[in-house]
């Protein structure tokens, strides 16, 4: 059962998918894909070469199944991470990973959807809604974006890249469908009830976060199927355009934001 409402104390959103276009997080580890075959061919590393193309037609193997079979993307992207981890992103040091970060989040600025950000951001600056991402993306992807666009975000929860001083040992790939269980300890830990909390997301993994707060919002970037199916069984808000989610934001918020 979906908690009472309260009035709004923080927006909680998925990432792919619903701030961002890409579901699967592939821009990011693509292009650390193609810098990894850059630095082998500048080297002729011809084994290294073979090697990462075996590498990728793995990789591309389960990212076409996970695109099909949306429930069982963190089983196939859980598979990627293992290939990606030892043959593209181990020894990848910390001020590469920074700088390419930092190029990434100027490329993919077109493909973030302002229309949920530029409300978010507007009624974050104006009254003390928190506002946090959860993910099972990449988190320095995912902060530098936001940096890059200037939004400011309370709290980012996400996978990320475990290191030893300087190099990456792997990407970690621990925040997958338990996303209900993290959000739960985001609002332990400031102490805030579900039902004063807004969460939007668009796929199979967001069910139990959308059906567990007291606004759930349907993101943009989801098949219209999902959004009908999240609806029904959530209960989930499903905006049409950018007004018709700021009129809804508004309405959470209630006398923070002027309403009556």
């Amino acid at each position: 059962m979906r908690p009472a409402r309260q009035p709004l104390q923080m927006v909680v959103c998925d990432w792919n998918g619903t701030l961002f276009r890409d579901r699967l997080e592939e821009t990011f580890f693509f292009g650390l894909c193609r810098r990894a075959v850059w630095r082998l061919f500048r080297r002729c590393n011809v084994i290294g070469l073979a090697r990462l193309a075996m590498c990728g037609l793995r990789c591309f193997g389960h990212y076409l199944v996970a695109r099909r079979r949306p429930r069982q993307v963190p089983y196939h992207i859980g598979r990627i991470m293992r290939h990606l981890n030892r043959d593209v992103l181990r020894g990848l040091s910390a001020e590469e990973l920074a700088a390419y970060a930092a190029r990434y989040a100027r490329r993919i600025q077109p493909r973030l959807d302002r229309r949920l950000l530029d409300p978010l951001m507007a009624a974050r600056a104006e009254s003390q809604i928190m506002l946090g991402v959860l993910s099972s993306g990449c988190r320095e992807g995912i902060v530098a974006a936001l940096a890059e666009t200037g939004a400011e975000c309370d709290v980012v929860a996400a996978n990320t890249f475990t290191m030893d001083a300087d190099v990456t040992v792997a990407f970690k790939f621990a925040l997958t469908d338990d996303k209900h269980e993290a959000l739960a300890g985001m609002l332990a830990e400031r102490n805030i009830p579900p039902g004063a909390v807004m969460f939007i997301g668009d796929s199979p993994q967001d069910e139990h976060c959308l059906c567990g707060v007291g606004y759930p919002v349907v993101s943009f970037f989801a098949d219209d199927s999902r959004k009908q199916q999240l609806a029904r069984d959530c209960g989930a808000f499903i905006p049409v355009d950018q007004a018709h989610f700021e009129r809804h934001l508004r309405e959470a918020m209630g006398p923070a934001a002027g309403n009556p």
